[in-house]
């Protein structure tokens, strides 16, 4: 027990510079306004930015938490960033084609069909990694619906790829840190 909490006291720093770095994060944007037109985000887009950063702060404060090995909190660490991306690039830009394809609404889908199933498995390591397992091949079976769906339009497979394998990291990190046990 005094391992864990000799483990949070260490984390204690991380934290600090996590929250920020988010609000670093946000207040990016505000600061290029003042000096480029390129960058016009609105009060929605800063409440949106502010929400996100939020959801993934807690839930990085939650998977602190949890973690039980530094595998643990790799693969957790690795969820929380991938999701961020795959929110933030999707709403963004479309992570195929523009942002306001129906097909993207399938990544939301999935992300929230990996939350769903983690929450009903009580977060347990071994379910999250079969789920970031699943979400990973679903990733990808979402870039060849595109495909489909989608005659002639350039499927951007570098992005799908690279968040499928962000996906397998975190199931191999949550698989291997199930077993793991000592902070």
């Amino acid at each position: 027990m005094t391992d864990t909490i000799a483990f949070h006291r260490r984390l204690a720093g991380w934290r600090i510079a996590g929250w920020s770095a988010a609000a670093a994060l946000l207040a990016l944007p505000a600061i290029a306004m003042q000096f480029t037109d390129e960058v016009d985000w609105t009060a929605g887009d800063f409440v949106f930015a502010g929400l996100l950063l939020l959801a993934a702060g807690l839930a990085a404060e939650f998977a602190l938490r949890m973690a039980r090995s530094w595998l643990d909190l790799i693969g957790l660490g690795l969820a929380i960033a991938t999701a961020f991306l795959t929110v933030w690039s999707n709403l963004a830009v479309g992570i195929i084609g523009a942002e306001h394809e129906p097909i993207n609404l399938g990544f939301l889908a999935v992300l929230a069909c990996g939350l769903v199933a983690a929450a009903a498995f009580g977060f347990r390591r071994g379910a999250m990694s079969a789920i970031a397992g699943v979400m990973a091949v679903s990733q990808l079976g979402l870039g060849l619906a595109a495909t489909q769906a989608m005659p002639g339009h350039a499927v951007e497979w570098g992005v799908l790829v690279l968040l499928a394998l962000l996906w397998l990291g975190v199931s191999l990190a949550l698989r291997h840190g199930s077993r793991q046990r000592s902070l």
